[in-house]
């Protein structure tokens, strides 16, 4: 059976990023496919040009191209993303560690009472703290790029902190239209808002990014090659 050589193994990847598919899991992955398929043309008709073969299995993937493939796979990682993310945000609900959010929760409500200038400064540091982390990871994954130049789909999606930018907006938003500090259940209220917001932030900002090479190389057994490099 007639089989592709390496150049033209190299020519399928070069031919999926040429076709905007920028992610490099995804590039094997067409690549694969199509390689497979040339190969099974050519078990049918071995007089079949690399190039027409190719062509053919491309118009298998109908008019829009890869698009359609990269769209549904973006949109399984990006649930298998908050998945990860509900799950480790769960763990801060339970035992032994639901007791710090409690504490957590309570410090936050005795701190808000005693004025609106440390309610500020609370929602001050969420967003200065969450901009200097988000800016930090940004800059560290584009070094990455460059020095491996493979962008993983779902690595991207972990370093795109999940909206987090969005969120940072929340606390600037309460305490713009808060103008005093609520009492009793409001109070309780408020202070669970701003911790589970802080919370969320630090799985984002630092649980899962400090955890991508793990989830990664069990999405994919070919990262931890890079890692090396």
């Amino acid at each position: 059976m007639k089989k592709l050589t390496e150049e033209q193994a190299g020519h399928l990847m070069e031919f999926t990023r040429r076709h905007y598919v920028e992610y490099y899991d995804l590039q094997c992955e067409l690549a694969d496919h199509l390689a497979n398929g040339i190969e099974a043309a050519w078990q049918d008709n071995p007089k079949l040009s690399f190039e027409a073969a190719l062509q053919k299995e491309f118009k298998k993937f109908g008019i829009f191209g890869f698009s359609d493939i990269v769209e549904k796979r973006t949109v399984a990682l990006q649930k298998k993303y908050y998945r990860l993310l509900w799950g480790y945000f769960k763990n801060f609900f339970r035992l032994p560690v639901v007791a710090g959010t409690v504490s957590a929760i309570i410090a936050v409500r005795l701190l808000l009472q005693l004025s609106h200038w440390i309610f500020g400064a609370l929602i001050f540091s969420m967003i200065v703290i969450g901009i200097v982390r988000l800016y930090r990871l940004r800059k560290n994954y584009k070094d990455k790029l460059k020095r491996t130049g493979q962008k993983w789909l779902l690595e991207d999606t972990i370093y795109a902190c999940g909206g987090v930018s969005v969120l940072l907006n929340v606390p600037l938003q309460l305490y713009i239209n808060i103008k005093t500090v609520p009492s009793g259940s409001m109070l309780w209220l408020l202070s669970a808002i701003l911790v589970l917001i802080a919370i969320y932030d630090y799985v984002v900002l630092w649980v899962l990014p400090s955890r991508s090479e793990g989830h990664l190389e069990e999405a994919y057994p070919e990262y931890k090659f890079q890692v090396t490099k």
